[in-house]
């Protein structure tokens, strides 16, 4: 029956790279392909990097020892995710390039690549991280007997701890992937819900593209 399947697809118009193109992780040629943006059957789905993502990408370039490059593309997500990846990326030094529009997150995800550059046409978009209201209430809700939160002004002081040393954690891991302190300043300087989409001539300057 696949054979069939498959023959009717393409008698619609659409080749074998359009099939692989509709998984969100494809293994081809010594690369791992992540687009963040197509869904993963049976999984909660927002559009962008989920927590799942990073024990996926670990199995799959553990179970894929020809894997070099990581290509990710996607608007960015779940932070926690994006560092996990970023520092399996790091400690066995895997390639990244990004294609078509890689923000936020998945700009943290590139950055683990041990050489790191830009498919023709792709971006890379930065920005200072931001919190989700409704998921600090759930986090809030959850916690509080446990951490004796008797108010949320008491969380306050907490979440504010934990930003700043996500803050000094992310200038800290820029740094050790050799990007320019200027850029990372300029990074910090763009409010949360808005995107720098630096030039590849200032990606490349600043050290974040390596080629």
């Amino acid at each position: 029956m696949k054979p069939f399947f498959i023959l009717c697809l393409l008698s619609f118009g659409l080749n074998a790279s359009e099939l692989t193109a509709q998984s969100r992780y494809t293994v081809e040629n010594g690369n791992l392909i992540f687009d963040m943006m197509i869904e993963k059957p049976g999984y909660y789905f927002t559009g962008g990097l989920e927590r799942y993502d990073a024990e996926a990408i670990k199995n799959y370039l553990f179970d894929n020892p020809e894997i070099n490059t990581l290509r990710v593309t996607g608007p960015g997500g779940d932070g926690p995710a994006a560092k996990a990846i970023s520092a399996y990326l790091v400690q066995h030094s895997i390639n990244t390039e990004a294609f078509g529009d890689c923000a936020s997150a998945c700009a943290r995800i590139f950055l683990g690549g041990k050489s790191r550059r830009l498919a023709t046409g792709a971006t890379l978009g930065f920005h200072r991280p931001w919190i989700d209201k409704e998921s600090e209430k759930i986090f809030y809700k959850a916690n509080r007997v446990k951490e004796k939160w008797e108010e949320e002004f008491d969380y306050v002081p907490w979440i504010y701890n934990v930003a700043i040393g996500d803050v000094v954690e992310s200038i800290e891991f820029m740094r050790s992937r050799d990007v320019d302190i200027d850029f990372i300043l300029k990074i910090y300087s763009i409010n949360s819900y808005d995107m720098w989409y630096p030039s590849p001539g200032e990606l490349l300057e600043a050290g974040v593209l390596t080629e």
